[in-house]
């Protein structure tokens, strides 16, 4: 299993126009091509935004040194959550998962998936991601400023 995110920004008039975006990516193994649309205006209301939050590192100093990474997916009422997947150093991760879904007084949901890390494991530089249906968010230790 192979990872990767990429990103492509343009102005809203310019990216209608170019429709569609073709994203296509080389392996050794192969190639794929996925087929990208700009969903518009009036989607961003009930688009999901995907953040990924590292280990508190005050959690490190209880008894068992372990803490946990938040991986937050906020998205409309009317949209379901995206599965959610987690991936260590690209390899999925199944064990220390825990994800709950709660509504917000605006009303949209968020989905809350919690993975339990150790400090050996986070020291080490060990790469996770959180993957919410297209979308991909990395963390490490090096990824950490300060």
């Amino acid at each position: 299993l192979f990872t990767a995110a990429s990103r492509l920004s343009l102005p809203l008039a310019e990216g209608k126009s170019q429709q569609p975006f073709y994203c296509r990516a080389t392996h050794s193994r192969g190639t794929r091509v996925i087929e990208v649309s700009n969903p518009g205006p009036g989607a961003s209301s009930e688009a999901a935004s995907v953040s990924l939050y590292p280990p508190s590192q005050e959690e490190f100093q209880g008894p068992y040194r372990n803490s946990s990474l938040l991986c937050q997916i906020h998205h409309g009422r009317r949209q379901p959550p995206a599965p959610i997947r987690w991936l260590k150093n690209g390899s999925p991760v199944q064990d220390g998962v825990t994800t709950e879904t709660a509504s917000l007084a605006n009303g949209r949901m968020v989905t809350n998936s919690r993975l339990v890390v150790t400090e050996a494991e986070w020291e080490e530089g060990t790469v996770y991601t959180c993957q919410a249906g297209t979308e991909l968010r990395n963390t490490s230790k090096a990824q950490e400023c300060g």
